[in-house]
């Protein structure tokens, strides 16, 4: 078996429950909250008015339920509630709508030594089209952190027993040997509200190592 992606892995996160404690935070300007995660050495800024947790604060009964519900997926929501998981940060706004709340996830993986930036980059691509249930649109943009391939697209999950399409609009970046992916989750009828926001908080995303 190949290795788990990362692209995949934030997908399970999407349609997974969350709850636990907050993690430390600092508003900064933008009606952005700062969150700075040391286990993946980096900091991000999301809405104010969203929650965080950190990968200590999952659920491990949230991955078994959308395993079952979803075997395709099955290995990477395993995958995510051991220990020393990819996972590193979650976000989720307090509105929630047609029973499903928007989100971000964060995850942090280190990759092949050598690897180049059109590999990965490729690789994202070609992961983004397995899964999803719509066209990619996808480009290569330029965020304070570094170059990121951004991909947008719809995917279809079982979530807590109903069928549910959601939009999915991800930075996967390629820094000092690891990828990190920002994935974003709304409802397909919300992309276009929460867009801004999603952009402003992958513009916020730094690494805290340098």
């Amino acid at each position: 078996m190949r290795a788990l992606s990362p692209l995949l892995l934030a997908l399970v996160l999407a349609g997974c429950g969350f709850g636990g404690e907050t993690t430390q935070e600092a508003v900064v300007g933008d009606g952005l909250t700062r969150y700075e995660i040391s286990s993946g050495d980096f900091a991000i800024g999301v809405p104010e008015t969203w929650h965080a947790t950190s990968a200590t604060s999952m659920r491990k009964a949230s991955f078994k339920r959308f395993a079952s519900q979803n075997p395709a997926f099955a290995a990477y929501a395993n995958a995510l509630g051991k220990k020393n998981s990819p996972f590193k940060f979650f976000a989720y706004d307090s509105v929630v709508h047609n029973h499903f709340s928007t989100n971000l996830n964060v995850l942090v993986q280190p990759v092949p030594r050598g690897t180049t930036w059109e590999r990965y980059k490729a690789s994202a691509l070609r992961e983004a089209r397995s899964v999803a249930d719509s066209k990619v649109e996808a480009g290569e943009v330029a965020l304070p952190a570094g170059k990121a391939v951004k991909a947008r697209y719809t995917v279809r999950f079982t979530l807590n027993g109903r069928k549910k399409a959601v939009s999915t609009t991800q930075y996967a970046l390629l820094l000092d040997g690891k990828s990190y992916v920002l994935t974003y989750t709304s409802l397909p009828a919300d992309r276009a509200e929460y867009a801004i926001w999603f952009e402003q908080s992958a513009k916020s995303f730094q690494l805290t190592t340098l």
